[in-house]
């Protein structure tokens, strides 16, 4: 899985559930993930009012 794929799977999340994905998940169990909450949230127009917060937490994550 490409980085932009892995960043997006975790906005998906956070939509989702309110958080990133946990490191240990694996790429088979992110790609599950995605493809899951990607069905679940097209179409819901309350998706990018769910994505507050999500930038900070994604630059947090990479930086390590």
């Amino acid at each position: 899985m490409v980085e932009i794929n892995i960043k997006k799977a975790n906005e998906l999340m956070w939509a989702v559930k309110g958080h990133l994905i946990p490191e240990n998940y694996t790429d088979e169990d992110i790609e599950k993930l995605y493809n899951s909450y990607f069905s679940r949230m097209w179409g819901n127009h309350e998706y990018t009012y769910r994505l507050d917060g999500f930038e900070e937490a994604w630059k947090k994550r990479v930086k390590g």
